[in-house]
């Protein structure tokens, strides 16, 4: 059985499910591998316009598989080392399209970090989320810009030591989910969500991400607006702004609006 099941709608919808239920979709080095590949082509894929991160049976994810062992594979011969957790999670973080995790069950350790990489997340009314490393005798060193950028510092220094499990009420209320949905509304909700990322245009969603990867942490100065203005200024005359312009006067979706 593949570890990772990866489904592509008409409409550009891809939707990449961590497919190890029985190990609550515990991630190991094939999945890694696989997760790393995938985003590698989904992002180049300009046929693809948002990317949807589920996982199968229970659980999202309850982090590393520890009896298997969730590291990469080392280096062996010719054959390079294999994708870590960190590779993974740059490759979802740095996607040029929209991506949205669709959380139910457990969203654990490092399950939680992919959560915390996608742009949206939306959780079902009973999910639960817990960093718990420090229980297991070790730091999520490498995972803390992630969880800190997504919750930060306050929220971080307390769920991080602690370990413990925290609902999706608590979630919402640092940031780490956007949303949240009763059970049997989650296909509605991610839809609708999903619906209103069409809306926007390809190059414009992308411009935007890579703006705000830019511009995050640093100081608003004059030089930085007007290097910004100036970006904009060449976007407003792109074919995607005509064509926004022409669709907003017409009263009709944009060509790039993938019709059901």
């Amino acid at each position: 059985m593949s570890v990772l099941r990866v489904d592509i709608a008409p409409r550009g919808i891809a939707t990449v499910t961590l497919n190890r239920p029985e190990k609550g979709n515990a991630y190991n080095s094939d999945m890694l591998d696989a997760l790393a590949a995938e985003f590698a082509r989904l992002g180049a894929d300009s046929k693809v316009r948002v990317v949807l991160l589920r996982g199968e049976g229970r659980h999202f994810c309850v982090g590393a598989d520890l009896v298997e062992g969730g590291g990469p594979k080392p280096a062996s011969g010719d054959a390079p080392a294999g994708a870590g957790l960190v590779d993974v999670c740059l490759a979802l973080d740095r996607l040029p399209k929209p991506t949205v995790a669709a959380v139910h069950g457990g969203c654990i350790g490092g399950g939680a970090a992919l959560a915390a990489c996608c742009d949206i997340v939306i959780a079902e009314r009973d999910a639960f989320f817990s960093i718990p490393e420090v229980r297991i005798g070790f730091a999520p060193a490498p995972l803390v810009p992630l969880f800190l950028r997504a919750v930060g510092a306050r929220n971080l220094r307390r769920l991080g030591q602690t370990g413990e499990r925290f609902p999706v009420d608590e979630a919402l209320r640092i940031g780490l989910v956007h949303v949240a949905s009763e059970p049997d509304r989650m296909n509605a909700t991610v839809a609708r969500l999903v619906d209103d990322l069409l809306l926007g245009a390809p190059g414009a969603l992308a411009e935007l991400k890579a703006a705000i990867e830019r511009v995050d942490g640093l100081p608003i100065t004059r030089e930085l607006l007007a290097d910004l203005q100036a970006g904009f200024d060449r976007a407003r005359e792109s074919g995607e702004a005509t064509e926004g312009r022409a669709a907003y006067r017409e009263k009709r979706k944009p060509n790039w609006y993938p019709e059901s």
